[in-house]
């Protein structure tokens, strides 16, 4: 499977994607390499990515897809920008985009950035630098400017914010260097409106790239293995799977079942004893032993889950709806500001603890103390306790 990150460079409706063999997503963002549909042996071609209204993609992210086996082309935009970064690491880049950063031609990420609407149309408002180079250096070979105005034009234009980079700003710097170029540019844009779009005519071939690589087997890039607790962090906190309640998170899937569940402490000692730690006693080993838990591995999360049940996974879904319409409700509340005596007295109830056993328990249901225990029941306590009103 092709899976591919693009929009504004290629529209989904572009022809170019309608191909079975494509899978095409919006911009990539941080955690979309987590996605569980992309398989070791799958290709993955960046394009575009968030970068302003949402955290991007992270060097690290890369590097653990192309440890896994799976073929990355990065190309046009913030693919060229971390193929460029990463190609020493296994990375693909395509392109002259690509090849301007690798060759250290380019070294800003304004170059390529362009500003979208706020409305989900994924189209571009704005020029990015990197077509108005182009434009001008095909207008300074045609005899359209000289050297010296094409050199204002495009120092001109690199001092504009990216956003407000749009085609009327282009004409209107254009025009007051050259009316011939300004002129020469509008019937251009008639006779083809991808002119001298070098993003686009980059992605196109990286799609053919792609196409052309898929036919041939992907090996892991050796020596490639980065999984740091800050890592590990981000890979459990996008981990999810399909389930009948929609895409949930495996991480809230988990912990509801280390909360609520009245024997996970039978199946947290069970993935411990897998360690070799069945020698010693079992508080002190859930104590002091602390698993590197890799919840985007299938087999760990099936053994962590193995006493879920459908109406489990209906609670864990029917709480999140809960959490998020009280969010909607009032733009002041968010689950972190829910009271950790509240949180706590929930904890004592479901456990039938005091107090004063709440941190042991903890520890025996896989969890780093009452103050995880805590973070991990929060997203669950106002459908628990609207579940304990209705019961009243």
């Amino acid at each position: 499977m092709i899976h591919v990150y693009t929009g504004p460079t290629l529209s989904p409706e572009d022809p170019a994607l309608l191909s079975l063999a494509f899978r095409v997503l919006p911009p990539i963002r941080h955690g979309d390499l987590f996605d569980p549909k992309i398989k070791a042996g799958d290709t993955v071609v960046i394009i575009d990515g968030v970068y302003h209204q949402a955290p991007a993609l992270r060097h690290k992210e890369i590097i653990w897809a192309l440890g896994r086996g799976i073929r990355v082309i990065g190309a046009a935009s913030i693919g060229a920008l971390r193929a460029a970064e990463l190609h020493e690491c296994g990375m693909i880049g395509v392109g002259s985009v690509w090849h301007a950063y690798a060759g250290g031609l380019l070294d800003g990420d304004d170059e390529v950035a362009v500003a979208q609407s706020t409305e989900g149309d994924l189209r571009a408002c704005t020029w990015p630098m990197v077509r108005v180079r182009q434009v001008v250096g095909i207008a300074l070979t045609r005899g359209v400017i000289e050297a010296d105005q094409a050199d204002r034009v495009i120092l001109a234009l690199a001092g504009v914010f990216y956003a407000h980079r749009s085609l009327d700003a282009v004409q209107r710097v254009s025009r007051g260097e050259s009316a011939a170029l300004a002129e020469w540019l509008t019937e251009a844009l008639i006779l083809d409106p991808h002119f001298g779009d070098v993003k686009r005519a980059d992605a196109l071939e990286a799609l053919a790239l792609a196409r052309k690589l898929s036919r041939t087997p992907v090996e892991p890039v050796k020596g490639l293995f980065w999984f740091t607790r800050c890592f590990r962090q981000w890979a459990n906190a996008f981990a999810a799977q399909d389930t009948e309640q929609g895409r949930l998170p495996t991480v809230q899937r988990v912990h509801f079942q280390q909360i609520f569940d009245p024997e996970f402490k039978s199946v947290w000692w069970e993935y411990l004893a897998s360690f070799g730690v069945s020698e010693l006693p079992r508080t002190l080993a859930c104590a002091v032993l602390h698993p590197r838990t890799d919840l985007t591995d299938e087999a760990t999360a099936a053994r962590l889950l193995v006493r879920e049940t459908e109406a489990d996974r209906a609670d864990v879904a029917r709480y999140a709806a809960v959490t998020e319409a009280a969010v909607e409700a009032d733009w002041q509340f968010f689950p972190e500001a829910i009271k950790e005596s509240v949180v706590r007295d929930m904890l004592a109830a479901v456990w039938k603890t005091g107090p004063d056993g709440l941190e042991q328990e903890a520890w025996l249901r896989g969890l780093h103390g009452v103050r995880e225990a805590v973070e991990a029941a929060r997203p669950f306590t106002l459908g628990f306790l609207q579940d304990q009103g209705a019961l009243r």
